[in-house]
């Protein structure tokens, strides 16, 4: 009888609770139209209203750089009554000459039961200042309820804000006039597959950005579900397609291609992995690509994701790790903390004529989840390169390299599970200190709400009355053992969405996610750290959006409600079911994410100001200098869309180097060698990566930004075969130098060769 009343009372407060958010959020969809259309708002605001001034017409400046001006909204201290509280609100969208979107969304309910409700909301606004500028303006409130049907507005309190406006673009989209913008197909044996996992069918689309024929250019090639492309970079600002002619013609369903020097011959060569067919070699013999499949000995079959390579074995060439998923033809995830995925594969790499081994088993970096997002990284220092896997649906991996051939998942030591959806990780060194930290993308929901504990013991009541307990309760087991923390709190960690792991030097890392204020809300894919405006400190551009359906709908709320009330559905595969969506969206229409490093351990997100944030149902994501002009562009993959060209209009105004490296004992392509430069008492670092981005892979080239200074005192590299260092000083800047590993000169590559299209 107490288990049962216990349950009713879980059950009723978990509906009030869901009641109450949802009918907060339809009096603030209504606020949110209205603003948009620069209407007036008294009508969802209380007699009763009763808050401080929210003083939204007078922001306090606080900064100017390369053109992007930010201010902050500080809240005043007097009260305001609802007459006042509309005046407020007329006098700050009168601000706005244009306003494109609005949005509100509930980030915490604080109280839902009696007469009133109370919610932490986030507020977004794009729009056009009357000076013409872009702006984006985004606060946080803690707005008060009635109990009215629907609830009126009883008080607006100003948590924080800011304003974020833009003189002039950072990026300029090109794809177009480039020459690579076509137009993106899904792969039809999704559709003759009958798929019980029928949303698979959204995922695939990496890209890649390579120097293939070593003329100083990066090429590109483009997955794609009909034909994928290879594009040759022609030097003059556009690409010319080669497909046909270099022998990867007629590839269709690949999921991602990676190039690498694997032979160490002196030419890129692709691994490709492709939709329900067996993963494939093609070697570059110098006048095309040959299928060597058959002799390579691989044995992985149709459900790689992504890919990397590195010398995991330091014998000086590159083995190939793989990240799997599940057959979606044949299964679909079995929990919101699956673990019935394919076995990621680790192929050592031989020597030229011998081809690969399957060493997983012995290596035991196997992992059966749900793989999206695979990095190698040196993140312990100690010489040789450690794994980090991103998972969907789970926690993801650290496996770090023993040195022996074999590696240990240390995640839970470490800190690094990044519970939720993972689906790109990427090593990077954000905060200059010397050390690779991880940046791993994810779904930050607008409904973050549902995760707090009304509806998360809900959840677990539901596990017991749909008879899913049985299944679930051993991963509520295994996340209580592995998270340092409470079972509510893992909860608010999945759906917190994007996450930086600081590198703390101990072998452990610290989860600075919501202090540097990397984590806006959408559905993240791949995602690059680089320094796009060359002062030194590397920013993040993501990929974002998921299902592109009727423009203002979206499913996810109803999908949450069916994930905590009908677990049933979900262990029938039935919330997967692409037939029941009908013509919704599902985080469709969402923005790429410019977030630029503030050099202070933060992040601001000035994607509609600097012109960088496309709307392209964006995957995977690849930087390079593509015109040699010493700034880092940024090619973009879209999934049932056109592909994306972003050349890079914002870091010509400062100083940099390029540093291309060449193994000798090392493996030729010198992925995991490190360069370290130090200018005016400043250092940075970067590793040589092959393989991430979301089935992506970006420039091998080592770009620094080095703002005002004009050349680097000391600059040193690291080779991982030999852990020799060379080490070279007084390097003139505003240049690209190829340094041979051993050699004690250099040489250089020609800059503004080649000028972008307009």
């Amino acid at each position: 009888m107490i288990a049962g009343l216990l349950g009713f009372l879980v059950e009723s407060q978990g509906v009030q609770f869901l009641d109450a958010g949802s009918a907060i959020l339809v009096t603030l969809d209504g606020f949110a139209a209205q603003i948009r259309e620069q209407g007036v708002i008294t009508e969802f605001l209380s007699d009763e209203y009763a808050a401080p001034v929210l003083a939204l017409t007078q922001p306090g400046a606080e900064s100017d750089r390369d053109g992007i001006h930010s201010w902050r909204f500080t809240p005043g201290t007097a009260h305001q009554t609802r007459s006042e509280a509309n005046e407020s609100w007329t006098g700050y969208i009168a601000a706005f000459s244009h306003i494109e979107e609005v949005s509100f969304d509930i980030h915490h309910l604080d109280e839902w039961s009696g007469e009133r409700s109370s919610a932490v909301a986030r507020f977004e606004l794009l729009g056009t200042l009357e000076d013409g500028r872009p702006a984006v303006d985004r606060f946080l409130f803690r707005i008060g309820a009635d109990s009215a049907d629907p609830p009126l507005i009883t008080s607006i309190e100003l948590l924080e804000g800011t304003r974020t406006a833009g003189d002039r673009p950072h990026f300029t989209e090109v794809g177009e006039q480039a020459g690579i913008a076509f137009e993106a197909y899904q792969y039809p044996g999704f559709a003759e597959a009958d798929l019980k996992f029928s949303v698979y069918a959204y995922a695939p689309a990496g890209i890649a950005a390579t120097d293939l024929n070593d003329d100083g250019f990066a090429d590109l090639f483009i997955p794609d579900g009909i034909e994928s492309k290879l594009f040759r970079n022609r030097q003059d600002g556009t690409f010319e397609d080669i497909t046909d002619v270099s022998g990867l013609g007629g590839l269709s369903g690949v999921q991602v291609a990676i190039a690498a020097d694997y032979d160490n011959d002196g030419d890129r060569d692709f691994f490709i992995a492709r939709s329900f067919q067996p993963d494939q070699l093609f070697r570059n013999d110098g006048g095309g690509f040959v299928d060597v499949t058959a002799t390579a000995g691989f044995d992985s079959d149709c459900c790689t994701t992504v890919a990397a390579w590195a010398d995991y074995d330091l014998d000086g060439d590159l083995d190939l790790y793989l990240g799997r998923y599940l057959d979606p033809r044949e299964d679909f995830p079995e929990s919101f903390y699956a673990a019935n995925g394919k076995p990621n594969q680790l192929y050592r790499n031989d020597g030229p004529g011998r081809g690969f081994t399957n060493v997983t088993e012995e290596a035991g970096v196997g992992h059966g989840r749900l793989c999206l997002g695979v990095a190698f990284g040196d993140y312990d220092g100690d010489g040789d390169p450690d794994i980090y896997v991103a998972n969907d649906y789970g926690r993801n991996a650290l496996f770090q390299n023993r040195g022996d051939g074999t590696f240990e998942d240390v995640g839970v030591a470490a800190g690094t599970l990044a519970y939720g959806a993972g689906m790109n990780a990427t090593f990077g060194d954000y905060d200059n200190d010397g050390l690779l930290d991880i940046y791993v993308t994810n779904i930050r929901s607008k409904y973050t709400w549902f995760a707090d504990a009304p509806m998360v013991r809900r959840y677990l009541l539901h596990a017991l009355l749909d008879g899913t307990w049985m299944s679930e309760y051993p991963r509520y087991f295994e996340i209580l053992r592995e998270w340092d923390g409470t079972f509510v709190e893992a909860f608010e960690q999945m759906a917190s969405g994007n996450n930086l792991l600081r590198n703390r030097g101990d072998g452990t890392f610290e989860d600075r996610t919501w202090q540097s204020s990397v984590n806006p809300p959408g559905w993240y894919w791949g995602a690059v750290m680089a320094d796009f405006d060359n002062d030194g400190w590397k920013d993040i551009y993501a990929a974002n959006g998921w299902i592109y359906e009727a423009l203002g709908t979206e499913l996810e709320m109803d999908f949450l409600t069916s994930v905590v009330s009908e677990q049933d559905l979900f262990a029938q595969g039935a919330l997967f079911d692409m037939e029941t969506f009908g013509d919704r969206s599902w985080h469709g229409y969402e923005r790429n994410r410019h977030l630029r490093n503030c050099a202070d351990g933060t992040f601001e997100e000035i994607g509609w100001a600097s012109g960088s944030d496309l709307i392209r149902n964006s995957r995977g994501v690849a930087v390079a200098d593509f015109w040699n002009r010493g700034v880092l562009d940024v090619a973009v993959a879209a999934h049932e869309d056109h592909h994306a060209l972003l050349r890079n209009e914002v870091g010509q105004t400062r100083n940099w180097i390029a540093v291309e490296l060449r193994g000798v004992a090392s493996n030729r392509d010198a992925v995991g060698a490190r360069v370290t430069i130090e200018a005016n008492g400043r250092r940075q670092m970067r590793e040589v990566s092959l393989g991430d981005g979301y089935a992506s892979q970006s420039t091998l080239r080592q770009h620094f930004g080095l703002d005002a200074d004009t050349h680097v005192e000391t600059l040193s590299i690291f080779w991982p075969k030999t852990g020799l260092t060379d080490t070279f000083t007084n390097v003139a800047a505003n240049q690209i130098v190829q340094m041979i590993e051993g050699e004690s000169e250099w040489t250089t590559r020609p800059i503004g060769a080649s000028t972008p299209p307009e």
